[in-house]
């Protein structure tokens, strides 16, 4: 394939991370590839030229999708201009559904093959988007096997690639070499705050977990705490704290963090099954507005009880999980307090996470998903 160019769309930092390490191994399979769109600065350090910085745009909620409507209208018309003016041969989604959605009867009418990479958890909730995507993509590189499942019932073209961070949730440090660049004692108990990667959870979740590991200290006083800061929050939303002193680091250390924690509190989402790969004991949080949790509620399937990934992968509850009103800093801090004076059952979650790993397939979602884009680019082109 001569020269092609690819159009990627990610809309928030798991995205950007996901759709980086998919460009790589597109460069590396074909090196003179074209990548262009919408991403951040992961994508970019991948080689992705970015059109469209994903920086403020990242959103979680109604109320807040309401407040950033212009702006992803904008960015909407942006993306199709692209399409006419660049004609790419394939265009990836990733994730980022309520916007991406929006993008693909355009590229569809334009003839453009979709590669819908980490589609919406159709299985989870609003599951008609299972439909609109088999109607418009060309393929779904689905990462979970009950989720190929729901797709393929919808009448979508289907490959189920496996797990990506299977390929690259590894720290890149020794256990020892992460605790004298953090700064740890590894004989006292560590634990991670992890309150989000948009703005919103950071205002929503932190104050929370700050309040959280003030409790513990007050019972664990020899407890340490450390705080990895995503790269899509900027550093002036971070407030100083020295009520408990919280050891903050850059979020690109996020693994090696994991790899020396004993527990981790955090927000609900891929994070959580980044820990999973980790084997790292966690406490899952979430808060949405009212509006938002209402209308979850009504739109989510009533056989999903949980919005922790390791918990509705294994069908049960593994982790603690926290949402709403029920994510109070007493009961965070209480759980947490039990849980690092009780050994055994932090022992017991790696077990039950060990049970979800086995279920996640095998290693190489990322190249096999390369594959299929370039497969499908070349039918598009021949």
């Amino acid at each position: 394939m001569n020269n092609p160019k690819i159009m990627m769309v990610a809309g928030e930092a798991s995205g950007d991370l996901h759709c980086a390490k998919l460009a790589e191994k597109l460069k590396e399979i074909c090196p003179s590839i074209a990548l262009f769109g919408m991403g951040g600065k992961l994508m970019a350090q991948a080689g992705v030229h970015i059109d469209y910085d994903i920086s403020d745009l990242s959103v979680m909620g109604i109320t807040e999708v309401l407040g950033k409507l212009p702006l992803i209208l904008n960015r909407l018309n942006g993306l199709k201009s692209l399409i006419d003016e660049r004609k790419p041969v394939a265009i990836v989604l990733v994730d980022f559904p309520d916007f991406n959605i929006r993008l693909l009867p355009y590229a569809h009418k334009k003839n453009v093959p979709i590669i819908y990479y980490i589609p919406p958890k159709a299985w989870a909730w609003r599951r008609k988007r299972a439909y609109t995507i088999a109607k418009y993509a060309s393929a779904v590189a689905s990462i979970f096997p009950f989720e190929a499942k729901v797709y393929k019932e919808a009448g979508a073209n289907v490959y189920y690639v496996g797990h990506p961070l299977l390929d690259f949730a590894k720290p890149s440090l020794s256990k020892a070499e992460a605790l004298s660049i953090f700064n740890l004692n590894p004989d006292k108990p560590i634990v991670g705050l992890m309150p989000g990667s948009r703005k919103k959870e950071i205002k929503r979740l932190l104050p929370v977990m700050i309040d959280s590991a003030r409790m513990i200290k007050a019972e664990i006083n020899d407890c340490q705490f450390i705080l990895p800061i995503a790269h899509t929050i900027p550093k002036d939303m971070i407030p100083k704290i020295s009520d408990p002193p919280i050891n903050l680091i850059d979020g690109a250390n996020v693994y090696n963090m994991m790899s020396v924690t004993d527990l981790i509190i955090m927000a609900s989402g891929t994070a959580t099954l980044e820990a999973t790969f980790m084997l790292a004991p966690m406490i899952v949080i979430y808060k949405v507005s009212l509006t938002t949790w209402i209308v979850i509620k009504n739109l989510a399937n009533p056989n999903v009880k949980s919005t922790a990934l390791p918990n509705i992968i294994a069908g049960k509850e593994i982790v603690p999980e926290l949402l709403q009103d029920m994510a109070s800093a007493e009961n965070i801090s209480e759980i947490a307090i039990r849980l690092l004076k009780n050994p055994d059952e932090l022992e017991n979650q790696r077990n039950g996470l060990r049970d979800v790993i086995a279920q996640m397939g095998e290693p190489g979602a990322v190249e096999r998903t390369a594959k299929l884009v370039l497969d499908i680019s070349e039918e598009h082109k021949s």
